[in-house]
């Protein structure tokens, strides 16, 4: 199942600093999804975990994705238990200094144009 870039969204500017993404697939798009996990890490600079059940159920290759898109743990094809230990200041430091240290997407949108209003991401100050 692909999951929208906007709930990802939504979820990160309320403050998400990591989503449980379950997918439950069995379709010949799992490397898709996979994908879109990374990207939607990137995106909203917060930690992805993306879920799937091993055969017959689902692909399984469960993954975690970081803040900055890189795969910290990722399952094979089989039933198999995958643990990590996130680390939440990560997603502090990313929003703060950037992706790879150099992208700061929202602060960016917000100097491209200056009078972008986007209500429904708005975030306390």
């Amino acid at each position: 199942m692909i999951h929208p870039p906007e709930a990802f969204r939504a979820l990160a500017w309320m403050g998400a600093e990591v989503i449980l993404q379950p997918t439950l697939t069995t379709t010949s798009d799992r490397e898709a999804e996979l994908v879109l996990a990374r990207a939607n890490a990137i995106a909203n600079q917060l930690y992805v975990v993306n879920l799937n059940a091993a055969a017959p159920a689902g692909l399984g290759r469960s993954l975690v994705v970081d803040p900055e898109g890189l795969v910290r743990r990722q399952a094979g094809d089989a039933e198999e238990l995958v643990t990590d230990v996130l680390d939440i200041d990560a997603v502090v430091r990313v929003r703060e200094h950037g992706t790879a240290g150099v992208s700061r997407i929202w602060d960016q949108a917000k100097r491209l144009v200056p009078g972008l209003d986007l209500p429904m991401y708005a975030r306390p100050e």
